[in-house]
């Protein structure tokens, strides 16, 4: 016969005699979450890695933070962003690609970028599209140095006559290539900001369904 209980939250749980654990409030909110990026992150994610199409990591990222910006809104606790990553990197660990560290820790890096804006920031729309921000351009920075761990020297001067015909393209001085890369970088940060607005927004209208009042 089962047992009635009021947890910490305030909620009434049923345990088993002699079984009084249960998953705390928050994980089972942030599992909910975690499941459903989990599953964007299995198909799509899959999806675009195995195709090669260009900067998948930062569309998946963006949409990322959107989720995360929006659950944080609903589910107003710390770290409820880290723990919803948590779950859908276990999550992604179980795709047909197999257990890949560099995703799983480009997840765990937006869990963690959108806690802490959240968290210092304090406004959901300037703390989701600065996490969105950063996420985005580490998206490449990741991308780059995994490249060039893989094919060494190399890449290195490719990139660098990459830089040599940018700055002829753009017509710019000798060793300005930098400017054409931040351009780069900044454009790639604008998908992150634009998740980051797109997740508050989807944020306020389910704040504000659940609190209007129904029949």
């Amino acid at each position: 016969m089962s047992r009635v209980r009021v947890s910490k939250d305030g909620e009434t749980v049923r345990t088993l005699p002699g079984r009084s654990w249960t998953l705390p409030v928050a994980w089972r909110q942030a599992a909910v979450f975690g499941a459903v990026w989990g599953a964007v992150e299995i198909t799509v994610g899959t999806f675009l890695h195995v195709t090669r199409i260009p900067l998948a990591g930062v569309v998946l990222s963006a949409a990322g933070v959107a989720l995360l910006t929006a659950g944080s809104m609903l589910m107003p606790k710390p770290f409820f962003a880290l723990r919803t990553a948590l779950v859908c990197a276990a999550l992604r660990a179980l795709s047909p690609e197999g257990l890949m560290f560099g995703p799983m820790a480009a997840i765990l890096w937006q869990g963690l970028l959108v806690s802490i804006a959240m968290l210092l920031l304090r406004q959901p729309l300037v703390a989701g599209m600065t996490a969105g921000f950063l996420a985005s351009i580490s998206t490449q920075f990741q991308a780059f140095f995994v490249r060039l761990i893989s094919f060494g020297a190399d890449l290195w001067e490719l990139y660098v006559r990459l830089l040599e015909k940018a700055e002829g393209f753009f017509n710019l001085e000798p060793g300005q290539g930098w400017i054409a890369v931040i351009g780069y970088l900044l454009i790639v940060g604008s998908v992150g900001l634009a998740g980051g607005a797109f997740g508050w927004r989807v944020g306020r209208i389910a704040q504000k369904y659940r609190e209007a009042p129904h029949a």
